[in-house]
């Protein structure tokens, strides 16, 4: 799909799902967190209610509950909302990453996935590589990746450029 389709996409479409979750419409990133530690997740949920962002947690077998007025936790996501999201933060345990990318969907993972010939560290001066990555597996460098994503996400030159490298791989 052309890089300018699928953000037109995600951005028609992202206020659809934000509806279905009941989550602030006026913050424009969508975020998806799909992490298998579930006392980082516990903790990261409490710091996103602070963030100008929609979360959606996913929890397995937790029917949709909203936390926060942009964090709601689910299960229940389908493929065909996957389109919706911008990032996926992720660990190692994820399944069909290439499913998410080739929805435009930028990771931020661990510095040490196996998916290191795919992805690597975006480069905002030289708008190089395709995600943002985490050090260690906790939640301060979790959030601080999110943090530092966020800052970025700031520029639409940048995001731009990230996302049509994510859709490159």
């Amino acid at each position: 799909m052309e890089l300018n389709n699928v953000l037109k996409e995600k951005k028609e479409r992202s206020d659809l799902l934000k509806n279905k979750l009941w989550l602030i419409k006026k913050n424009k990133a969508l975020w998806l967190i799909m992490l298998t530690n579930k006392s980082i997740i516990k903790d990261l949920r409490d710091w996103l209610v602070n963030l100008p962002s929609g979360f959606v947690v996913y929890v397995n077998g937790i029917e949709t509950e909203k936390l926060w007025n942009n964090v709601v936790a689910t299960w229940n996501i389908s493929e065909e909302d996957y389109i919706w999201f911008d990032f996926i933060v992720c660990d190692d345990d994820i399944e069909n990453l290439k499913s998410y990318l080739e929805k435009g969907i930028t990771p931020l993972i661990s510095s040490k996935n196996h998916f290191s010939s795919l992805l690597k560290e975006f480069n905002p001066l030289k708008n190089e590589w395709n995600s943002y990555m985490y050090n260690h597996m906790d939640k301060w460098t979790i959030f601080y990746t999110i943090v530092r994503y966020l800052e970025n996400y700031k520029f639409p030159f940048d995001n731009k450029n990230l996302v049509k490298n994510v859709l490159s791989i």
